[in-house]
């Protein structure tokens, strides 16, 4: 048995909660590819949202303590296949994050070669900022690879107010 520890659980969170989304009313997108990370993008259908937690920011609670809260940086790339899908999908995950989400702590349990995982909720995660930005190369589209063609970048602050 293996327990997320917290950067794994905002990232399978915000996972989850944005395939949950995107499949329900009102969007109803289930063709969408929602995957952690970005090393499969490219052998995947479009359209695919790559979801990785990276940069984190440690700022101390109070003078002389040793506790921090912290403040992580949530890449969502968005790979579509027209310049119509890339808006759609840009804006519709902004308004499913907006307002946060729940956090969950994970646990996986590996029975033989099947591995199940069940979750808890934990407090919540915070959106403290959004950045929303088109992925323009400097190379005409049509040379670019297809998964390229209509890139876009949602740079997400996010915390979940805990002190550590």
């Amino acid at each position: 048995m293996s327990v997320y520890r917290i950067s794994r659980n905002l990232e399978a969170s915000i996972i989850d909660f944005v395939k949950e989304s995107l499949e329900a009313s009102p969007y109803s997108w289930e063709d969408i590819n929602i995957i952690k990370g970005f090393n499969k993008v490219y052998e995947l259908e479009l359209p695919t949202v790559a979801i990785r937690a990276e940069n984190t920011i440690y700022t101390k609670v109070e003078i002389g303590s040793n506790n921090f809260t912290r403040t992580v940086q949530v890449f969502v790339d968005i790979f579509a296949d027209s310049d119509g899908l890339r808006l759609d999908l840009k804006d519709a995950i902004i308004e499913i994050l907006k307002n946060g989400l729940v956090y969950y702590e994970y646990t996986i349990t590996k029975g033989g070669k099947v591995a199940t995982s069940s979750s808890q909720a934990n407090g919540r995660i915070r959106i403290i900022k959004i950045d929303d930005t088109p992925l323009n190369f400097a190379i005409e589209k049509s040379k670019l690879e297809t998964h390229d063609k209509f890139r876009h970048l949602l740079t997400l602050s996010v915390n979940i107010g805990k002190v550590e």
